[in-house]
C-alpha cells in the first residue's frame, strides 16, 4: 500500500527587490502525516515546519491577485505538494490584503521581480536548494498574478496601454470601470508614472505557467506574440465579471496559436466560474465581509463556497496534471 504524501507548511521572510521584506508561504512534500495548520481564521491540512521529504521536486510559484494574500490559493498549493511539488506563494508588498499602496507603478514593476526573488531565495537556501529540480520551475498566477507571470515569462509591458485600452473599451471591459473611476490630479499622476519607460524583465528559469483570468492590458499583441516559448494553460471563467476574455486571457491563446514554435497553448473555460471563483473557499468567519464584497447575501455566500469547493477540486486536478506533464516533458529534453 502506497503511503499518501503529507504536506508541510512553512513561512519565510525574504528581501523584497523593491525595498523592505516580503513574506513567502511554502507547501511541500513531507513524510509526516497531515495534521491541521491553523492561521486564524484559516485552517488547512498539513504540518507546520515539518521536515521536507528527500529528493528533488518541481517548484511552482503562486502569484495572488491585487488585494489577495499568500493563502489565497492554498488549496492549489496543497494539491501541488501532494503531487510531489514545492509550492511557494509570495505575499506581494503594497498589493495585498491590508497592504494596498497608492503607487501602482512600483506594484507593476515589482510583482515579476518579487516572483523571481522568491525563486532566488529558495535556491540560495541550504535546505530548499537541495530539494528543487532547477529544470522544473513554473508559476501560477491569478488576475494581477497573471500579469506577473507573463511579465516574468518575458512579455514586455507598456503601462500606458492600460489607459489607452480603457479609453477604447470603457463599455466593453468590466475592468475599465475601475480605471476610469479615477480622475483629476490622481489620474494625471498615474499617467505620468505609467509614461516612464519600462525595463523588460525576464526569468528564463520558468518552463511552464498556468494563468487564471489574467490581466493582460499592459501587453501589446506584438509583445505577447514574442513571448519566449513555455508551456501555457489559461483558465477562463464562464462569467466574465471582471475581465473580458477577448481582451485578456483568450487573446494570449489566440495570438500564440499562430506560432509554430510555441508549445500548444491551452485554454479551459471553467463552467459556472466568475473572476473571484479562482480564490480558495474562505471560512465562515469571513463570510459577512466576503459576501458583501462579492455581492452575495449570507445564504448566497454559503452556496457560493460550496460550489467553489467542487470547482476547485476539478480545477486543481487539471492544474496538477498540466504541471506534471510539463515537468515530465522537461525530463526528456
Amino acid at each position: 500500500m502506497v503511503r499518501e504524501i503529507g504536506v508541510g507548511f512553512s513561512r519565510l521572510c525574504i528581501a523584497d527587490p523593491m525595498g523592505g521584506q516580503m513574506q513567502v508561504s511554502l507547501w511541500y512534500p513531507t513524510e509526516v502525516a497531515d495534521g491541521i495548520v491553523g492561521l486564524a481564521p484559516y485552517e488547512f491540512p498539513g504540518t507546520r515546519d515539518a521536515a521536507p521529504s528527500t529528493g528533488r521536486f518541481g517548484l511552482v510559484i503562486l502569484s495572488h491577485g491585487s488585494g489577495g494574500s499568500d493563502l489565497a490559493h492554498r488549496d492549489t498549493a496543497i494539491a501541488l505538494a501532494k503531487a510531489g511539488c514545492i509550492a511557494a506563494a509570495p505575499l506581494h508588498p503594497r498589493n495585498s490584503l491590508g497592504d494596498m499602496g497608492d503607487d501602482r507603478r512600483i506594484v507593476l514593476d515589482g510583482r515579476p521581480r518579487q516572483l523571481s526573488a522568491t525563486i532566488d531565495a529558495l535556491l540560495a537556501d541550504r535546505i530548499w536548494s537541495s530539494r528543487i529540480d532547477t529544470r522544473k520551475i513554473a508559476a501560477f498566477g491569478f488576475s494581477a498574478g497573471g500579469y506577473t507571470v507573463l511579465a516574468a515569462l518575458g512579455a514586455e509591458p507598456d503601462y500606458m496601454r492600460i489607459l489607452a485600452h480603457c479609453e477604447r473599451h470603457a463599455e466593453d471591459d468590466p475592468y475599465c470601470r475601475i480605471i476610469n473611476a479615477v480622475s483629476g490630479e490622481e489620474a494625471a499622476a498615474r499617467a505620468k508614472a505609467y509614461a516612464e519607460p519600462v525595463q523588460r524583465f525576464y526569468d528564463g528559469r520558468l518552463c511552464a505557467a498556468v494563468i487564471a483570468d489574467p490581466f493582460t492590458a499592459p501587453f501589446s499583441d506584438a509583445m505577447l506574440r514574442a513571448l519566449p516559448p513555455a508551456r501555457l494553460l489559461v483558465l477562463r471563467p464562464e462569467a466574465e465579471t471582471m475581465l473580458r476574455a477577448e481582451f485578456h486571457g483568450s487573446r494570449i491563446v489566440r495570438l500564440l496559436r499562430r506560432r509554430a514554435d510555441f508549445p500548444d497553448p491551452r485554454e479551459i473555460v471553467v463552467p459556472g466560474a466568475h473572476h473571484l471563483s479562482f480564490i480558495a473557499p474562505v471560512p465562515e468567519a469571513l463570510g459577512q465581509s466576503v459576501a458583501e464584497s462579492e455581492g452575495f447575501d449570507a445564504a448566497g455566500f454559503r452556496e457560493e463556497m460550496d460550489r467553489r469547493v467542487i470547482l476547485h477540486e476539478e480545477m486543481n486536478g487539471a492544474i496538477v496534471a498540466f504541471f506534471k506533464q510539463a515537468f515530465s516533458d522537461r525530463e526528456r529534453t
